[in-house]
């Protein structure tokens, strides 16, 4: 298994995970149509024209040539992670540590200290991770997902090199 940053050749794959990972995870959440017909190629275009500045940390873990889990984080003060997404059948291998441990090995090595991230609140086995990594909560705010208003939960790791000794 090899974690590496993501390549230009990478982004089909990463909107396929990100899209199937939700459709998986925000099944009830979010309506079906936008799930099931909407959204790969919402991801598609997305991860098509998604920037990604030298600064940012865009990483992912593949294993015999196939990409299992990315992760997709945004420079700045705090750092914003937007996206940890795992293949449903590499889930429960520890890549989701892995790939938030090199995350915050990064933005410390460019003097970054401070990340937060929003988990859609009904997501419980994300948040539980997120509080297992020493993230904690900070409050609850409604995101717009694709037309449907979500409760979100706002994680916050004041330090990252809680993160960074995974």
């Amino acid at each position: 298994m090899r974690l590496r940053r993501a390549a230009d050749r990478d982004r089909s794959a990463i909107a396929r995970i990100h899209a199937e990972s939700w459709a998986d995870t925000y099944r009830g959440i979010l309506p079906d149509a936008l799930l099931d017909v909407s959204l790969p190629a919402i991801m598609a275009e997305r991860w098509a024209r998604q920037p990604i500045a030298p600064a940012d940390a865009v990483f992912v873990v593949e294993e015999d040539g196939d990409l299992l889990g990315f992760a997709a984080s945004w420079d700045g003060d705090p750092v914003y992670i937007d996206n940890l997404h795992v293949a449903a059948a590499a889930r429960s291998r520890g890549l989701g540590r892995r790939l938030l441990g090199e995350t915050a090995r990064h933005f410390l090595a460019s003097g970054r200290n401070r990340a937060l991230l929003h988990v859609v609140a009904a997501n419980h086995r994300a948040r539980a991770l997120y509080l297992a990594l020493g993230g904690r909560p900070d409050g609850l705010e409604d995101k717009d997902l694709y037309g449907t208003l979500v409760p979100n939960e706002r994680i916050v790791w004041d330090d990252l090199r809680a993160l960074a000794a995974l």
